[in-house]
């Protein structure tokens, strides 16, 4: 009678043994669609790593200047060049201190804004707060003294809208540009200075 009842104990854990397993073995299955999915989480290629999270995408960018410096200014740190990088903060038109203006207001000046990302560029835009548009070229500048004129022409008075964007479109370059030098020409309409808020440069990174 005892040997009987041992055997059936026996038999039971060895059932709640394989039980046991079968259980685990479900659960792991489980488990794999969702490593599987995990898998599927986007990393940045070799040429993005080192990209800010916001730009490390692959497509179309907008920034705004990171550094600037010009021909001359009115002073500084008002009117400098400095005033011509980050986001737009002139909110209307008017002589103010938060745009660049040259020293001189019947002059040709060049003002000069550095990028923080190499892009092939699709378009520049130029927010003009005071006596736009007086600007007569603009240009890309890339590595080893690489340049693109994109924008040429002879000032034209603008009265409205103002603040003032001209959005030069350009056909995706085929080359990587991180800088835009931008002249202004002051010398023909008389109107006086053309003061430039921000500058932003738009394209792709590969």
């Amino acid at each position: 009678m005892l040997m009987a009842l041992l055997k059936q104990d026996r038999f039971h854990c060895v059932t709640l043994i394989f039980l046991l397993g079968l259980v685990w073995l479900t659960q792991g299955c489980v488990s794999v669609p969702e490593e599987a999915g995990a898998a599927l989480i986007l990393t940045p290629t070799p040429e993005t790593a080192n990209l800010p999270p916001e730009i490390a995408q692959v497509g179309e960018i907008h920034q705004w200047a990171a550094t600037a410096e010009a021909s001359t200014s009115y002073a500084d740190p008002e009117w400098a060049a400095e005033q011509a990088t980050g986001e737009p903060n002139t909110e209307r038109c008017g002589d103010f201190q938060t745009a660049w203006a040259s020293s001189g207001s019947d002059s040709i000046e060049w003002l000069e804004l550095q990028f923080e990302t190499p892009v092939f560029v699709t378009a520049v835009n130029i927010v003009q707060t005071f006596n736009p548009n007086q600007v007569a070229k603009v240009e890309l500048l890339g590595s080893l003294g690489r340049s693109l004129t994109i924008y040429e022409q002879g000032p034209v008075q603008v009265d409205q809208p103002c603040p003032y964007m001209l959005s030069i479109a350009v056909e995706k370059t085929t080359a990587l540009y991180n800088a835009v030098r931008i002249t202004v020409d002051q010398s023909v309409l008389g109107l006086g200075w053309n003061e430039i808020d921000a500058v932003q440069l738009v394209g792709d990174t590969e």
